[in-house]
């Protein structure tokens, strides 16, 4: 009866629908088409992006040398003869939504000045979200040179929080030592892959099937009140949480029920049978076993039957479709 009483409890509050749909992700200038050629970008950031190019150890510019999309593309290359540190990184970076999100896809590809094999251990690309990282090249070969086209991210649950996390595009040196050759890393069209053709998730859509109905609601249900890890994609309000887990609770569940999508004709008709005592043949009296001659009250117990059947469909040619 849990999820029953919980989905009963809260009928009226379905009733005030909302669409409201979460932010969605645009990369600004993911191409490095805006600005045309960029010599240096310790000097001049390109549009959109923020650079953080650690000194003499690294440099960066926009230029055509190697271009999948447009024109123009993003070098970052490690300095002649520099000390290094283990985690030095020079790297572009932006804000983005990430909520309705469902990967980030770019092209990229490996070189060395020398034409020398580029050793995974000294020195790889990589992604950062939010500072941590979600993607390298290769960390295995005594070679790794060459082209990664469309690359893809999957965005962790961790990530899908409401507000902007900051995306990062970088080359990192992974060893303390002096490298004598130039390691350099190209960036070109990087995107986000949407959910849902593009339109991204509503942010109930709990099972990521691009519609917030019943089979989100059984989910949120079916947790309610159990501590998850804070990233569990039924918990959709973080205000409340305790460092290390969430609890989902009403808090969650007003989250889910502002942008309820399903048509709610048949519940509004349900509710205003709601406690009501009706005839035990009535149609709204969708559980018996709690029924007394002559009368039944409409109640959870029949309100469980209709949720579990909700936009279901008997009709067979219906089900073909």
């Amino acid at each position: 009866m849990k999820r029953t009483t919980v989905i009963g409890v809260t009928m009226v509050v379905l009733l005030a629908v909302n669409s409201t749909q979460a932010s969605v992700c645009q990369v600004v200038n993911g191409s490095f088409e805006d600005d045309g050629w960029i010599s240096d970008i310790a000097v001049k950031d390109p549009n959109g992006w923020m650079a953080n190019v650690q000194g003499d150890k690294f440099r960066g510019y926009v230029s055509s040398d190697w271009r999948t999309d447009g024109g123009y593309n993003l070098t970052l290359y490690s300095e002649f003869w520099q000390t290094f540190a283990p985690g030095d990184t020079a790297a572009v970076s932006q804000q983005l939504y990430l909520a309705d999100v469902n990967e980030i896809r770019f092209d990229l590809q490996l070189e060395t000045y020398a034409f020398s094999p580029w050793d995974p251990n000294k020195c790889t690309a990589v992604v950062l979200i939010d500072d941590e990282v979600v993607w390298q090249s290769n960390s295995t070969g005594t070679d790794v040179r060459g082209e990664y086209r469309n690359q893809a991210i999957t965005i962790g649950e961790k990530y899908k929080t409401p507000g902007l996390h900051k995306l990062s595009l970088g080359i990192r040196v992974n060893v303390a030592e002096q490298l004598w050759d130039r390691y350099i890393t190209q960036w070109d069209f990087i995107r986000c892959t949407l959910y849902c053709g593009g339109g991204g998730l509503l942010a109930g859509d709990l099972n990521h099937d691009c519609y917030v109905d019943v089979n989100d609601l059984k989910l949120v249900a079916d947790a309610w009140l159990g501590k998850v890890d804070p990233y569990d994609r039924q918990n959709l309000f973080r205000g409340d949480d305790l460092e290390g887990y969430g609890t989902i609770n009403f808090l969650d569940f007003a989250a889910y029920a502002g942008i309820w999508k399903g048509n709610i004709s048949d519940l509004s008709a349900f509710t205003r049978k709601w406690l009501a005592e009706v005839d035990l043949d009535d149609e709204h009296n969708l559980f018996r076993g709690d029924d007394v001659e002559p009368n039944a009250i409409v109640n959870f117990r029949d309100f469980g039957v209709f949720a579990d059947n909700w936009l279901g469909s008997s009709n067979a040619e219906a089900q073909n479709q």
